[in-house]
């Protein structure tokens, strides 16, 4: 599988996101937890701090952009009678660059079932290594100064920008007229592409036994599948999470009981602008026409088109099937591009098209709006920014794209529930529906690896879009 991930964020997801972390250039700043100042009540010491540590909200299990810090103090206190809110007392400093961000607290409440614990919340995404402070005269009025101790969080500053704002890319492409990639002698030779195939896996890091299980299915595929170009882009899912792709086209294992009839280069019917589309004969076997504009275009853009098209094979299709077989074959193509990032700066018309997907999966996620997802990320209003897009996430932009779809469900599709199998079991998620978009925004960012998205990251040259 290219990629290595409903459940709330919990401690197995601190390490992972640490890695990411590292991979876009900032390291977690250790705790340091200092010790607290003299004083007290009357003669005993004041409390100092144990630990504080930051949370990030959620509702409903979407990410938010305020935390809850949990502060313990050493021992058992009270405070200081006052005439001021609790929440006055306390003050962050949040570190940004070369300087600080002095930053309030909203809300301050002691415990009722531990003194020694008080809550607060803040109206910001608290980073690693943040300063938190408390006057030493909210446990004796007539004290002066502070006591201070850094913050943990499973935040730093670059995540808390991932998690916060829209990217926009910096490739010159991304933006470019699109192009139509000329169709070269070697896409129709048999033996070329054959070793264009081999070439593709060995780069992509691919076990032996997967490129030779690859150039078996490339020697051995039926003619219904025409032209070598077609045969090495269904072949080059091997490995993949899309691997059931193959079969579900080549052999009865698919919601229609017969192999595919044909799959070639051909103008998809009605609609000659389309990339790729699924028909039917008579008999009701698949046809998967692949727009003859894009034969000269790279396997790698060729492969999330077979991934994409054979989960459509019962005939209903609705916006939420469309918006999840799309971001599987976003996914894919995210993979392809940590493995070759070249990818980003082709601008043809299925590149470009590919590329917007991937910006918009990037600037998406409901519950890791700092990874990549399909639901609308807090504080991004436009996922493609600097364009006429009005679109907020990946799922509305997708939705927009099938103006002719006017219903949401449709039945489960088989193909789209193996993929989810994969997914889950290397995520550690139970599976669930492919259509349930709330827990497709989720398994795409748990099984995506951080590796992979530090790559992403800076082969698009993102930067900060509002």
């Amino acid at each position: 599988m290219l990629g290595k991930a409903v459940r709330e964020p919990d401690s197995r997801d601190r390490g992972r996101f640490a890695a990411l972390a590292t991979l876009v250039g900032v390291a977690l700043i250790a705790l340091l937890a200092l010790p607290g100042c003299g004083g007290g009540a009357k003669q005993g010491p004041l409390p100092g701090i144990a630990e504080a540590k930051a949370q990030r909200d959620t509702a409903d299990g979407a990410a938010k952009l305020t935390s809850t810090i949990t502060v313990r103090f050493d021992r058992t206190f009270s405070f200081a009678p006052r005439k001021v809110p609790l929440a006055s007392l306390f003050e962050l400093s949040l570190p940004m660059g070369s300087g600080t961000r002095r930053v309030l607290v909203r809300s301050a409440q002691q415990s009722t079932d531990n003194s020694r614990i008080v809550t607060l919340g803040v109206d910001v995404l608290v980073p690693d290594g943040a300063e938190l402070k408390v006057l030493r005269k909210a446990f004796r009025a007539n004290e002066t100064g502070d006591i201070t101790t850094k913050v943990s969080s499973d935040l730093n500053n670059s995540l808390i920008v991932l998690a916060s704002v829209a990217l926009t890319p910096s490739n010159a492409s991304f933006l470019a007229a699109p192009t139509v990639a000329a169709v070269k002698p070697e896409d129709r030779d048999p033996a070329a592409m054959r070793a264009v195939l081999e070439q593709h896996l060995r780069a992509r890091g691919s076990p032996d036994e997967v490129v030779s299980r690859a150039l078996d299915r490339y020697d051995t595929m039926p003619d219904s599948v025409s032209g070598p170009k077609a045969r090495a882009a269904l072949a080059a899912l091997t490995g993949t999470f899309a691997e059931p792709s193959i079969d579900s086209l080549l052999t009865a294992n698919n919601c229609t009981g017969k192999p595919l009839a044909k799959l070639s280069f051909e103008v998809p019917p009605d609609n000659p602008d389309l990339f790729a589309r699924v028909t039917y004969t008579a008999t009701g076997a698949r046809i998967v026409s692949l727009n003859p504009q894009i034969e000269g275009d790279r396997l790698e853009d060729i492969m999330p088109l077979l991934a994409h098209e054979p989960i459509h094979c019962d005939q209903v299709d609705g916006r939420y099937e469309e918006i999840a077989a799309t971001a599987f074959d976003t996914f894919l193509y995210l993979n392809l591009v940590a493995a070759f990032p070249e990818l980003v700066d082709i601008n043809t018309k299925l590149a470009r098209d590919l590329n917007v997907d991937a910006v918009a999966m990037v600037n998406s996620g409901r519950v890791f709006p700092e990874f990549i997802g399909i639901l609308p990320s807090p504080g991004v209003r436009q996922v493609l920014p600097n364009t006429n897009s009005p679109s907020g996430s990946f799922a509305e932009l997708v939705a927009n794209a099938y103006p002719g779809i006017t219903f949401n469900d449709s039945p489960d599709e088989p193909l789209a529930q193996a993929y989810v199998a994969i997914l889950a079991k290397a995520a550690g998620m139970p599976a669930a529906s492919a259509f349930n978009l709330r827990y497709l925004d989720e398994l795409l960012a748990r099984s995506f690896a951080a590796e992979a998205y530090g790559a992403i990251l800076q082969a698009f040259g993102f930067g900060t879009g509002e």
